[in-house]
């Protein structure tokens, strides 16, 4: 069975947005200009963060969880809300003149 375009995520054609399904997505929009500048070089680093860690295979029963992947899905996900975010100008708008631009670190949703 496929999924249908009103099921789809964040994207897919609300506000004119490309489809932001998967991570792969995602990391598209934000190279092609969605979101906010440095957007796309941000997301990378934050979910190198997270996936990336070395740990030595020795030690691996030492570890409670090599990858979060709550964390994971929260830098995904706020990362979809800042190209909705975008997108829709009046309320970027407003929330720059109140506290500038959001940036998922600001409240803890990365490591």
């Amino acid at each position: 069975m496929s999924a249908q375009p009103a099921e789809h995520g964040p994207g897919g054609g609300r506000l004119g947005l490309p489809p932001m399904n998967t991570v792969q997505e995602l990391r598209a929009a934000l190279r092609t200009g969605y979101g906010y500048p440095g957007d796309a070089e941000r997301l990378d680093a934050e979910l190198a963060a997270q996936l990336l860690r070395q740990v030595p295979v020795d030690r691996l029963d030492q570890v409670p969880a090599v990858v979060d992947l709550v964390a994971v899905a929260e830098i995904v996900a706020a990362y979809r809300g800042r190209v909705l975010l975008a997108a829709d100008r009046d309320s970027a708008a407003v929330i720059d003149e109140e506290s500038g631009p959001f940036c998922p670190t600001d409240f803890g949703l990365s490591g």
